[in-house]
């Protein structure tokens, strides 16, 4: 047994400080199997933590949740607003709420004043919520963080001395340096909330059907529908753009849109079997359509960097297209007679992956290689002390550091 231990250790400790090795997802789930039935190591609890702007941070974070829950128990920290969710989903797990970072809209665009003017008091004084967090952590003896873009959680957890890995998307804005004149500061604004956001983990995984380092995540109950060509296209937006979007889809002809979220349709079922996706350009939505071999109509906020980004990459990649909500009525028609060209850029690039000849996008889903991407940041852990280091100052930084 010892031997098999040390087997197991020097494996883990071959990971390259610098890049990320990825194991097999049979061979990791063998480990963890071993570790957990054979060695008899005692289940190790590990923290989620989840940031409350937006459904995709709460979609990503469900879906790897759906895997870990089965070698590992679950602790929740996420917003009040998506805890009754949470309990509905994982009733065994343990959830605690935090507060978080709100966006402000106006119209169609980001308010950057009124965001700033928000979140203040929070962002100048986040002392108190990392204190109570990093309580909770040491009292339900939390081993690790996983952390979707929630700061936090992060901050507490470095506190007390816990390993965490961030896994989100918006940290692919960092990975490009903005040459648009016109967006220069929407980019620079969004560098910055990510590194904020991103800051005080040990590792951080982008997910991303461009330049990331996994690709599209997607929860169990889509990934387990059987995708159909559907002769319409549905439609996802918030109630803010509801009236003035449907008045354009009713002069293209409103029978063929199926319009959400709707409480009396499923929409997963309706996507898996629809054409094609209109959406705004948030990534979870685009990433979900494009794993179903769905092409995307991306509309962005406008000033909101990230989704700038997923809408130019999702044009560039063929998969889709984009436009600005004053030129929907235009671009749309487009796009719905397009839509087949679409289709094929999608199954070129799935033929492409398969022979290892990528050109830096993915729509497939990759959620069983984020999970095992997370395991191997476990197994890491047990031999990184430099992740374990306490910096109880943290717990008082502001948000400018």
């Amino acid at each position: 047994m010892t031997n098999s231990l040390n087997a197991l250790r020097y494996h883990v400790s071959s990971l390259s400080h610098n890049k990320l090795t990825i194991i097999s997802p049979c061979f990791t789930f063998f480990l963890i199997t071993v570790s957990r039935k054979v060695i008899k190591i005692p289940i190790m609890k590990i923290g989620i933590a989840i940031n409350g702007e937006g459904r995709g941070h709460l979609s990503r974070a469900r879906a790897l949740a759906e895997l870990l829950r089965e070698r590992y128990d679950l602790v929740f920290w996420a917003p009040e607003h998506l805890t009754a969710e949470l309990r509905d989903l994982f009733p065994e797990a343990d959830i605690r709420e935090i507060p978080y970072l709100k966006f402000v809209q106006r119209g169609f665009t980001l308010d950057y004043g009124a965001t700033v003017a928000a979140n203040a008091a929070l962002m100048l004084n986040p002392y108190r919520a990392c204190a109570r967090i990093a309580k909770e952590m040491r009292e339900a003896s939390v081993s690790m963080l996983l952390s979707d873009f929630e700061p936090f959680s992060s901050r507490a957890a470095k506190a007390i001395g816990i390993p965490v890995l961030q896994l989100n998307h918006p940290s692919v804005i960092t990975r490009y340096f903005p040459r648009d004149p016109s967006a220069f500061f929407h980019q620079l604004a969004a560098i910055a909330v990510s590194r904020y956001m991103t800051a005080h983990s040990d590792r951080t995984i982008v997910c991303s059907f461009f330049d990331g380092d996994v690709g599209p995540i997607i929860r169990k109950s889509l990934r387990e529908l059987r995708a159909e060509r559907g002769n319409y296209f549905v439609v996802y937006m918030k109630p803010l753009y509801r009236d003035w979007l449907e008045s354009a889809l009713d002069k293209i002809g409103r029978g063929l849109f199926r319009v959400f979220p709707d409480p009396h349709s499923d929409y997963d079922k309706a996507l898996a079997g629809a054409r094609a996706l209109i959406a705004p350009a948030g990534h979870q939505s685009v990433s979900e359509a494009l794993a179903l071999g769905k092409p995307v109509f991306a509309i962005p906020v406008s000033g909101q960097g990230e989704q700038t980004l997923n809408a130019a990459k999702l044009r560039e990649s063929g998969f889709g297209d984009w436009a600005k909500f004053e030129d929907i009525a235009e671009a749309l028609p487009r796009f719905i007679a397009n839509t087949e060209l679409y289709e094929d850029a999608i199954a070129k690039s799935r033929l492409a992956a398969k022979r290892n000849d990528r050109a830096g996008f993915c729509c497939e889903d990759q959620t069983f290689r984020a999970a095992c991407m997370v395991e191997n940041f476990i197994l890491e852990s047990k031999v990184r002390p430099e992740w374990k280091r306490k910096s109880p100052a943290l717990s008082l930084i502001p948000v400018f550091f």
